[in-house]
């Protein structure tokens, strides 16, 4: 017998987008991208959906959602197992309290190990987060039941933990061969992986079905997870539609506003409505050229999904800084007089000795 679970994590319901314009866009993304996780539950003819936390943000959910998040799940015509996370974990006033949750949606509520039989073959431990800090979720966990045992948790693999983040309901892979499971099917790390002993998957995060943040490496969407014989083989798949760049846009000696536009254009010619870049300018500038958000932003940015603006420009007067009676004079000077006799690497140089005096990286 055969069983199939379509798995999905980090979708993050209602979050708010305030670093970019585009962030309307990116809310309803999110929400697409969760109806596509239960078409693919559908189209897959899974006989358990598991979501492994962060469904939604609790501080900004209401009804609206409510309503949304119960009408999707309810679509779907098998089991649902949730384990709550830290952006929405299990209270009284969660939504996952409603009456109104469909009958066929399971929470696992408390920062325990419940056990659902799926079938005879199939056991599924759920962990759920409450608001305040679960601890270590498999630190003396034991799952004996017969057949395949898949743990359902929203926390933090140890050895992916970013530097100087806070780890949330922490565990190694130690401690999931420790507690008996089969495998752990986890959410809370946005870009997806599937970590194996061998051949056989140990712990899977499926990442979230869009990218949320900026700089989130690795897969985005769901996983189809199938047990066979006491084998679990898993899936990858891609659900997301929208794009997080990040993208440097080199200004060499912009004498103009039009240059800087014309730089953009050029740069940004590739992307469109469902990319969201949050763009770089770099390199030297010469004096008083303007650099005008607003004027970029309905120039460029209307063709893309949202735009950022990190302006990392230096204003460089080359004869002014060659006339200073300093190291950064003199080395100016050097370069100038190199570069007005032809030499094009030290007009190229110009650029990063300046930059470098000023205390910012121009790449090339």
């Amino acid at each position: 017998m055969a069983t199939t679970i379509v798995h999905a994590a980090d979708v993050h319901l209602e979050t708010a987008f305030t670093e970019l314009r585009g962030g309307a866009r990116r809310r309803a993304a999110l929400a697409d991208a969760f109806e596509r996780v239960v078409d693919l539950a559908l189209a897959r003819g899974a006989d358990a959906l598991t979501i492994g936390g962060d469904l939604y943000e609790a501080e900004r959910a209401g009804p609206q959602t409510a309503r949304f998040v119960f009408a999707q799940l309810g679509r779907f015509d098998g089991p649902v197992f949730v384990a709550p996370g830290n952006h929405d974990p299990y209270s009284a006033r969660a939504l996952y309290a409603r009456d109104d949750r469909p009958p066929n949606v399971r929470v696992f509520a408390e920062p325990r190990w419940s056990a659902y039989p799926l079938n005879d073959d199939v056991t599924i431990y759920g962990f759920g987060h409450a608001p305040a800090e679960p601890g270590r979720p498999f630190a003396g966990a034991r799952f004996d039941r017969p057949g395949v045992r898949i743990a359902l948790v929203h926390g933090s693999d140890e050895t992916r933990i970013p530097p100087g983040k806070r780890p949330t309901a922490p565990f190694t892979l130690a401690e999931i061969v420790a507690s008996g499971a089969t495998c752990a099917l986890a959410g809370h790390y946005h870009g997806g992986a599937v970590v194996r002993d061998g051949d056989e998957p140990l712990l899977a995060y499926p990442g979230s079905p869009e990218p949320i943040k900026f700089g989130e490496r690795g897969a985005h969407g769901a996983l189809v997870v199938r047990i066979k014989g006491g084998r679990v083989k898993m899936e990858s798949v891609e659900l997301a539609r929208t794009r997080l760049i990040d993208a440097d846009v080199p200004l060499h000696d912009a004498e103009s506003e039009h240059a800087v536009l014309a730089a953009l254009e050029r740069a940004l010619d590739a992307y469109g409505r469902d990319d969201f870049l949050r763009v770089r300018l770099r390199g030297t500038l010469a004096p008083g050229t303007r650099i005008d958000r607003e004027l970029i932003a309905d120039r460029v940015g209307g063709a893309l999904g949202g735009l950022e603006l990190i302006d990392d420009t230096v204003r460089a007067d080359y004869a002014a800084i060659a006339r200073e009676p300093n190291v950064r004079g003199r080395a100016v000077a050097d370069l100038l007089a190199r570069a007005e006799a032809g030499d094009t690497d030290a007009r190229a140089a110009l650029r990063y000795a300046v930059g470098a005096f000023a205390g910012t990286d121009l790449r090339p």
